[in-house]
């Protein structure tokens, strides 16, 4: 995967149509951000893409499973409310859409992280087919399936009563989700479910996945519907359009001021008091701080990314400095401060009491 270089640092900071920066592309990814998603005429054939659905369809195979979900481009991971297809996001298909969305996006999949994905997509698609969440059987074990969905929900982190396979308890999020939870876990190979889970309450949704493949394996779906919700053929906007809606679909306001400063202060030295920008670490620890907050403590990313960016805001007006001896425990102290004011957040929907 491509590192970012000296144009992504200005993409993270600053919107990518401001002219200065847009000079620094090159004309590949410019005419890329301006160009109609549609219009890329992008498709799975051809991509890495095909290797990693052959293996899970491989995976599928192994359990003993006849079931075989289609895959289509799409703007997100998902898997449309009862229909049994998977949609894999769009900048996968193109190294170089790849590239941007590591940079505009913060971050781009790995493969492990791909097939992790698709195991969970996999899950639902295997609900949706046998229409497993309509009977009492699946109803007892996970819940309600027609329970309000909610984007904002508390996760309680290192709850036994659910699995652990996508970053922030993301199992807890609605019964839909706790099932491709399971199933994803319980398709991974060498995941050795029974015994990293035994004791735990979950197990018996582990069990109750196993038993229901062994039964409904290698009998055919009663729904056989194939229809994407939302195709990369249907998508108008260009691709800078599509990062424009995330960051807006994902920004969080926080008027916080100068709530912590005196917390920075206690982390960095003052002006002039040591020769590097503290701020400079900040920026540093930017991308590891929203992955592992965010993976254990269930906070979502924009809030996490609100409070990073808050906080090297706060560190540059303030001046504050670094000696580089110190990087280390100052980026420990720092993810420390991170990680209090973010479950502070999860559960009382704020970073700090008045």
């Amino acid at each position: 995967m491509p590192s970012p270089q000296a144009e992504s640092r200005v993409l993270r900071e600053k919107h990518p149509t401001e002219g200065a920066e847009r000079g620094r592309l090159s004309p590949r990814r410019e005419a890329l951000l301006q160009a109609r998603i549609k219009d890329l005429s992008l498709r799975l054939g051809g991509t890495p893409l095909e290797r990693y659905i052959a293996q899970l369809h491989a995976e599928l195979e192994a359990k003993g499973l006849s079931f075989k979900p289609q895959c289509y481009l799409s703007d997100e991971w998902g898997c449309p409310s009862g229909v049994p297809v998977i949609g894999l996001p769009f900048y996968l298909a193109d190294p170089d859409l790849l590239s941007i969305e590591a940079e505009l996006g913060g971050s781009a999949e790995t493969e492990a992280e791909i097939l992790m994905y698709l195991r969970h997509e996999a899950g639902h698609a295997f609900n949706y087919a046998y229409r497993l969440y309509d009977t009492d059987e699946w109803r007892r074990v996970f819940g309600d399936w027609g329970r309000p969905y909610q984007d904002d929900y508390k996760p309680r982190p290192f709850s036994r009563r659910y699995v652990f396979h996508i970053s922030g308890w993301y199992a807890q999020k609605h019964p839909d989700e706790d099932f491709a939870e399971t199933f994803a876990v319980w398709l991974t190979p060498g995941s050795d479910w029974a015994k990293r889970y035994q004791g735990w309450g979950a197990l018996k949704k582990l069990h109750y996945v196993e038993d229901i493949a062994k039964r409904l394996g290698r009998t055919t779906p009663p729904v056989q519907l194939a229809q994407p919700d939302f195709t990369t053929e249907e998508m108008e906007g260009t691709v800078l359009d599509h990062y424009r809606q995330r960051e807006l679909d994902e920004k969080v306001d926080v008027e916080l001021r100068n709530a912590f400063d005196h917390a920075l202060e206690d982390i960095f030295w003052g002006p002039g008091e040591a020769p590097v920008s503290a701020a400079t670490l900040v920026q540093a620890e930017r991308q590891r701080l929203l992955s592992t907050v965010g993976h254990y403590a269930g906070v979502s990313r924009g809030v996490v990314r609100a409070l990073v960016d808050h906080l090297a805001e706060r560190t540059a007006a303030l001046n504050l400095t670094l000696h580089p001896d110190d990087s280390r425990e100052a980026a420990m102290q720092l993810a420390s401060l991170v990680t209090v004011l973010a479950m502070n957040y999860l559960h009382t929907d704020r970073f700090f009491e008045d």
